[in-house]
């Protein structure tokens, strides 16, 4: 259930697409809250003592044979930056009613950003995680280009060339974890005994972004 927080958000973007802008912030509310009511339900009806560890919620095969799954699972952790991210949702859309400037494209990047937000805490594959980690990037730019304050194109360009060259270190960071342990699956990267060494200079690639 709380991977529809994922696709509902997405088709929300989408729908404001379609529909004048006039509604735009309707809709986004709509899709925001609707993000929010699936994290806390699933909140309620998760048992305690199943979020200690990761919960398979779906695994498809993306790419068989380099190992890449779309497999989103869901732990204690990540349930409530989920609940976190379907909050601020919320309260970003209430906080940015009064904006007129491009309303539909305003509210069409914000819920991208939200959506890959949703993505990144709930993805249980390093490439997926990555997919949407980078995802995210694209909309948070014209945010900032479009709708920003002062030196807003260099902002929006500083902090896109940021996230693009921290990616590449954690990209490389991934590849390191997958040509070690053969697998993206953070479940079986779990249980795999990497050595010392590779964890303490590995783990400086994989935080480069952070």
């Amino acid at each position: 259930m709380i991977a529809w927080t994922i696709y509902l958000t997405f088709a929300g973007a989408v729908v404001l697409l379609v529909f004048p802008g006039v509604v735009a912030r309707w809709i986004a509310l709509l899709t925001a809250i609707a993000g929010l009511v699936l994290d806390i339900v699933a909140l309620v009806c998760t048992p305690v003592a199943d979020l200690a560890h990761f919960m398979s919620i779906v695994s498809v095969p993306w790419v068989p044979p380099l190992g890449m799954n779309y497999h989103l699972a869901v732990d204690g952790v990540s349930l409530t930056m989920v609940l976190v991210t379907g909050i601020s949702a919320v309260s970003t859309v209430l906080f940015s009613w009064d904006v007129d400037h491009r309303q539909r494209e305003f509210f069409f990047w914000l819920l991208l950003v939200v959506g890959g937000c949703y993505g990144v805490f709930l993805s249980a594959d390093l490439f997926l995680f990555f997919a949407f980690y980078e995802l995210v990037i694209v909309p948070k730019y014209f945010l900032i280009a479009i709708f920003g304050s002062t030196n807003k194109e260099y902002g929006a360009m500083k902090l896109t060339l940021y996230s693009f060259f921290g990616g590449m270190f954690v990209f490389s960071g991934i590849l390191v974890a997958y040509a070690t342990a053969g697998s993206l699956d953070l479940n079986q990267l779990v249980q795999f005994h990497f050595s010392p060494q590779l964890q303490s200079w590995n783990s400086v690639l994989m935080q480069a972004c952070a």
